[in-house]
């Protein structure tokens, strides 16, 4: 965990970096101190279960990969989107290599030094920074928040198929007054082989993750405003997130599913707002999607 905090606009800036979900879980687990100038109640604790879902400490566990609540059916629902691309030819080039990638078992055993599994991607390949934003209005459904994670984990895979280079992480910004707060999470850096869907799959649907884990992490800082109790944060504008991340031509801002038009009713129109809203729909072929919705594949 790296925090770093800054003067921007007049308001104090609280940026929190985990390199990955791991990092997280060893963060909580160290059990780090409570700010407890500003947070005598603790939201991560004591909200109620139908709210908030199950408890901090089984939470913190979900984070190594643990939540698993419909999630065979989120890997099928995943194939079928798979089914609506555009027939890429991947053009990334498996190679091996004595560093970068995923070591591949039996020539480590064997004692060979190009053990190391890697994707070469083409020199021009684009590099796309996307964030995912973790706030969601309280009225969200749980419907919409599954469509969210299927489709974006569908984008992904497909820009990274075409060559594109992904970087992708969640982040909760958020602000009281005159403070600002980023927690943002590494979900998959340019240089790993392949996302890991099953520590994504907590981040994505499980309310927990916002409302256990990123709250126990707030609790956490040294913020002065005492309204952070009582609120936990703003949220901030669409508008502001850009401006606050820098976002260039090629990155992308997931926001809650509402913003792009995700009612959680059906699959492959919540596929075809996201896409629309994210400006990609040269990318993806729409009418094949379409397609498979006449078809009523579920």
């Amino acid at each position: 965990m790296q925090l770093d905090i800054s003067k921007r606009n007049g308001k104090t800036v609280y940026n929190v970096l985990f390199s990955s979900v791991t990092d997280l879980y060893n963060y909580l687990k160290s059990n780090p101190k409570i700010n407890k100038k500003v947070f005598d109640e603790l939201s991560s604790i004591k909200k109620d279960k139908i709210v908030y879902g199950e408890s901090l400490d089984k939470s913190i566990e979900y984070l190594l990969g643990g939540y698993n609540v419909g999630f065979d059916n989120f890997l099928k629902s995943i194939e079928i989107l798979r089914e609506s691309s555009y027939d890429y030819s991947d053009s990334r080039q498996l190679k091996k290599g004595i560093y970068g990638g995923v070591p591949l078992a039996p020539l480590v055993a064997s004692g060979i030094p190009e053990c190391m599994l890697r994707y070469d991607r083409r020199k021009d390949a684009r590099v796309r920074n996307i964030y995912f934003s973790l706030s969601y209005n309280a009225q969200t459904t749980t419907e919409q928040i599954r469509n969210r994670g299927l489709i974006i984990l569908y984008i992904i895979d497909a820009l990274e198929k075409n060559g594109d280079i992904i970087n992708f992480k969640a982040n909760e910004i958020s602000y009281y007054e005159s403070e600002v707060v980023n927690i943002e999470v590494v979900l998959k850096k340019s240089s790993d082989l392949f996302l890991n869907i099953e520590k994504c799959y907590f981040p994505f649907v499980g309310k927990e993750f916002l409302r256990r884990i990123m709250f126990r992490v707030l609790e956490c800082l040294p913020v002065t405003e005492y309204g952070w109790q009582h609120t936990y944060g703003r949220v901030l504008s669409n508008s502001d997130i850009k401006e606050f991340l820098n976002l260039k031509k090629n990155d992308i801002l997931i926001p809650e599913p509402r913003k792009m038009g995700i009612t959680g009713y059906d699959i492959y129109d919540d596929t075809i707002s996201t896409i629309n809203y994210l400006n990609l729909a040269t990318e993806f072929d729409t009418e094949k999607i379409k397609k498979l919705k006449r078809n009523g594949m579920n």
